[in-house]
């Protein structure tokens, strides 16, 4: 026989009274987990629609790129590969402009969503 005693009865540990007064907690957090989950589903959607627009942006300036040596062989004078060559890099910084905006505007939208309750502009 062993000098130690042997409690048959359970005892509680800490963790198991704090559980019980936790649940009462929890229901606080109901409406902001309500408005998490719809930011996050903003936030996925927004993400699709950038990589869309990305991918859209990219192919249309490979298109754009692959083009431009048919562009430069057909020229015939000194004065047309200069013509040739501004308007390429006008259409590309062009490009490149509206395409970074729609993208940050995007981005801008899905950021700002969570904060619109608390925004006095109610534009969005």
């Amino acid at each position: 026989m062993s000098d130690r005693q042997q409690y048959s009865e359970p005892r509680a540990t800490p963790d198991a009274a704090s559980v019980v007064g936790i649940f009462p907690l929890l229901s606080v957090w109901n409406p902001m987990a309500g408005n998490v989950g719809a930011w996050n589903s903003d936030v996925q959607h927004a993400t699709e629609e950038i990589a869309h627009s990305w991918l859209r942006f990219v192919g249309d300036r490979i298109a754009k790129d692959a083009a431009f040596p048919q562009q430069l062989a057909s020229c015939k004078t000194v004065g047309d590969v200069y013509q040739a060559y501004a308007q390429f890099w006008q259409q590309a910084a062009n490009d490149y402009g509206k395409g970074f905006t729609a993208i940050a505007d995007t981005a801008w939208q899905a950021a700002r969503g969570p904060l619109a309750p608390f925004s006095s502009d109610k534009r969005q």
